[in-house]
């Protein structure tokens, strides 16, 4: 059953300025872990960009307080973004522009 949708939007640019401690505050270890292996400064903010729009989306999908932090989103092997969150089903759609990142979730119950 659909619990519910979450949508948000993010301009990339925002994040420019302490990038790095504020992908300490947002990613989880095995996310940061990814951010650190790219080797440009804009990917990294791209990819935080991405994290950070797929995180509160998945945020205002189950609308229930929790920290971003405790939300991990990775890839699958073919680069598909997933969440796994106990008691959830989570579909995640993120997308980059030059200027912005947008994300979707959808959270199913795991029932």
């Amino acid at each position: 059953m659909i619990i519910g949708v979450g949508c948000d939007i993010c301009q990339i640019s925002r994040l420019k300025h302490n990038f790095e401690k504020t992908a300490e505050r947002l990613l989880t270890d095995n996310e940061y872990k990814i951010f650190s292996g790219f080797q440009s400064e804009r990917r990294k903010i791209e990819f935080l960009a991405g994290r950070f729009s797929a995180k509160e989306a998945v945020v205002k999908a189950l609308d229930v307080p929790m920290l971003i932090k405790n939300i991990e989103i990775l890839n699958d092997e073919n680069g598909k973004p997933y969440c796994t969150l106990d008691g959830y089903k989570i579909h995640i759609s993120i997308s980059h522009e030059r200027e912005y990142s947008c994300a979707y979730a959808l959270c199913e119950s795991a029932d």
